[in-house]
């Protein structure tokens, strides 16, 4: 059950390529984000907890240092052997997913499609949370270098809040990367230097906690502090009962400690190739990351005795020894963990925003939440409304944790009960060793997931029913959406509806699952277009890509941004298959319309050429031949490789109407092919018409057939018949006999 469920020669080959996925994507170039890059850009959402994970682990422990030690401990051993080989079994089984619920839609059973709905909703309370804890968080920081704006903390918190918000809507999230990138390695290259010195001089110079009274007087007397935890005997004199209470008080706090670490497998779909080899090692690291950095603070707190301070971090009071009070270096950490807990809102911002545009293509939320700025928008006005209600971070951290422990069991639970359409799809075999091996790595996530979530439940009972009211209004506004939102209440006539399903017209919808399925039949359609253009198959009608879409977009109905979306994502290998097993048949089924799709695009080229013939056919018609003679012959000319019954039956129902611009933008260009070829193809047989015409020879149409199907004798015919005007028998002394027959013009 310990085996490797990954092929060796899969393995072997990302190994190879670990070195250039370490640093790929460092300067936004390459395929995606490399490994150290996306662990930058997460770093401003899971490493910022650094600032507070223990606070909250020594509050919890009422102020034992030894309990939050042996409390995060374990923590940190569910988290490292259950959580993160569950996240990864996951991104290697679907590394373009992100996000808990749209696993379950990914890998899951069908049976547990509603965790999918829940998912959601708890991921979207916790990105909400993050905006408030990290406004907070920042504020609390930025007293360190300003402690006289303490009477306007919330009011500084509004502003932080709606400060990255209007970043992020100006620039949007992905031009936004940069500051992620920028201010995330800054962080964590600064974290791992200063804390790695605060470690060695609480080793070193343990009299340095003489000075921590002091510390906490001034911030007290500042009104930065507002309550301090003092600190507390020793564990061994607690009865067995307030130790256990202690204890598990101390772990619900430390789990916060953990936030973030789920946005991790949702960042790594823009990863570099492969996808899972990225996402893996960052999991693997950032886990380290949190633990280190926690086991460091924890062990510097307790050797200088360090309380609990709502208000201010226990980091910063260690900072402040390790550096002393005034010094730059103390300066530069507040002034960049001020900055980092500020990025750390873009993790929430952009997170929730991509599970909100999700459940928009899903038809659980209104279209204009796939716009990732709605969403955004949405979550700072959540966050702004709940700030003042939940005004500190030891407040926040017994909503929040709900949202992402809820986010460990889904994802565990999900990789335990994978389908197996999803384990074949790696050329895994259901039963196989490999197959027991990812659900063995989902056991464990689910054993350490699910204890993390009843240590919360009976620790932090008071924060369950607002959670719990909250996800379940989230939950019902989705299947209210999904269901047919307000267009329940004014249902679409028939004639209406009838109306919406032309060609250019826009579609109305009775429900938010029908605008999602036709969402998918039109990302089906580009995918077959785009397949019919790798494969050749529209060549040979010598007209720009850009024209077809345009000519697919009319008669099917598909939106022109669905190109570039999903251009986009095949350009980046990313999945534009859809999880859902209902969206997934849609999708089959639009991917399969490849020949009804080709039959449509050769009707309106047919429809140009037959427009070319039926107005250039009068030029020739005469006393000698009639319009349908003229015509037969064009038709016989311009399709050499088909069937002339079946061209010409076709070109008898042809009639003449305007098309919209869309339609004929595609067929002047096959009109335009039909006028430059005709005379290439044709000027034999005109050649013969225009003698004829002149009196020149007389009408032979055994002759005519006999061009029709001769040599490509064009050079010499005209220059002997035309300027020597010679006379007909002339004409089968050049070389026009069967002969001619097999190098017959196409």
């Amino acid at each position: 059950m310990f085996r490797s469920y990954i092929p060796l020669a899969e393995r072997r080959a990302a190994d190879r390529s670990w070195l250039r996925l370490s640093f790929e994507g460092l300067l936004l170039g390459g395929s995606g984000l490399g490994i150290f890059a996306l662990i930058f850009e997460i770093a401003s959402d899971a490493f910022s907890v650094a600032a507070y994970q223990t606070l909250l682990a020594i509050e919890g422990a009422s102020g034992h240092h030894d309990i939050a030690i042996l409390a995060f401990g374990t923590l940190s051993v569910m988290l490292f052997f259950g959580v993160v080989p569950a996240y990864k079994a996951g991104a290697y089984l679907s590394p373009n997913t992100g996000g808990s619920g749209p696993l379950v839609d990914a890998i899951g059973p069908p049976r547990l499609s509603w965790l999918s709905w829940i998912g959601s909703s708890m991921f979207f309370i916790d990105a909400v949370l993050t905006i408030i804890i990290s406004s907070i968080a920042a504020t609390d920081a930025t007293l360190l270098l300003l402690p006289e704006i303490a009477p306007w903390r919330l009011l500084l918190a509004e502003t932080y809040a709606a400060c990255i918000m209007l970043l992020l809507v100006a620039l949007g999230p992905k031009r936004a990367v940069p500051l992620f990138l920028l201010g995330g390695g800054a962080f964590t290259i600064f974290t791992l230097f200063a804390l790695n010195y605060v470690g060695l001089l609480a080793l070193t110079q343990p009299e340095l906690g003489a000075a921590v009274p002091g510390i906490i007087a001034r911030l007290q007397n500042s009104h930065i502090v507002e309550h301090v935890t003092r600190v507390s005997a020793n564990a061994p004199i607690l009865g067995s009962t307030l130790f256990f209470q202690f204890f598990l008080r101390s772990m619900s706090s430390a789990m916060l400690g953990f936030s973030g670490y789920e946005v991790i497998p949702a960042s790594g779909k823009h990863a570099a190739r492969p996808k899972w080899k990225v996402v893996n090692t960052a999991l693997i690291l950032a886990a380290l990351f949190l633990i280190l950095t926690g086991i460091i603070q924890l062990f510097a707190a307790r050797t200088w005795q360090i309380p609990a301070t709502e208000g201010y971090s226990t980091l910063l009071i260690e900072y402040e020894l390790a550096f002393g009070e005034g010094s730059f270096l103390l300066t530069f950490a507040g002034l960049l963990l001020a900055v980092i807990l500020l990025f750390a809102q873009g993790g929430g911002y952009v997170g929730g925003a991509a599970v909100a545009a999700y459940a928009a293509r899903l038809g659980r939320l209104p279209r204009y939440f796939a716009n990732d700025r709605i969403g955004i928008a949405v979550i700072w006005l959540s966050a702004a409304i709940f700030i003042p209600a939940i005004p500190s971070v030891t407040r926040v951290e017994a909503y929040y944790a709900f949202g992402f422990v809820s986010a460990f069991v889904i994802t565990s639970t999900t990789v335990f009960f994978v389908r197996p359409w999803a384990l074949i799809r790696k050329d895994i075999l259901p039963g196989s060793p490999e197959a027991r091996a990812i659900r063995f790595a989902g056991l464990r996530g689910m054993i350490a997931s699910y204890l993390m979530l009843l240590i919360l439940i009976t620790q932090k009972t008071s924060a369950l029913p607002p959670i719990l009211i909250i996800a379940a209004l989230i939950t019902l506004v989705q299947l209210f959406v999904f269901r047919g939102g307000l267009s329940r209440f004014f249902p679409v006539t028939s004639e209406e509806r009838t109306r919406s399903m032309r060609p250019g017209m826009p579609r109305l919808f009775r429900s938010g699952r029908e605008r999602s399925l036709d969402e998918v039949r039109q990302i089906g359609i580009v995918c077959a277009v785009h397949q019919l253009l790798l494969d050749g198959k529209l060549v040979k009608y010598n007209v720009a890509p850009t024209r077809i879409r345009r000519l697919i977009c009319h008669v099917y109905d598909v939106l022109p941004d669905k190109w570039k979306e999903t251009h986009e994502a095949l350009l980046h290998s990313e999945q534009v298959e859809p999880g859902n097993i209902p969206l997934q048949e849609a999708f089959q089924k639009a991917t399969e319309m490849k020949e009804e799709l080709l039959e449509t695009i050769e009707q309106f080229s047919h429809f140009g050429i037959f427009t070319y013939v039926n107005n250039y056919s009068f030029n020739w018609v005469s006393e000698e031949r009639d319009v349908d003679t003229v015509q037969r012959a064009m038709i016989h000319m311009l399709f050499r490789r088909s069937d002339f019954d079946e061209i010409w039956a076709e070109f008898n129902n042809y009639q003449i109407q305007r098309q919209p611009e869309e339609i004929w933008q595609f067929a002047r260009q096959r009109y335009q092919w039909a006028k430059e070829q005709w005379p290439n193809i044709a000027n034999r047989l005109t050649t013969i018409w225009a003698l004829n015409d002149l009196g020149i020879i007389d009408r032979d149409e055994e002759l005519i057939d006999r061009v029709l199907h001769s040599a490509p004798l064009v050079e010499r015919i005209d220059e002997q018949i035309v300027r020597r005007s010679l006379p007909l028998e002339a004409i089968t002394s050049l070389g026009v006999d069967e002969s001619d027959d097999d190098h017959s013009s196409h």
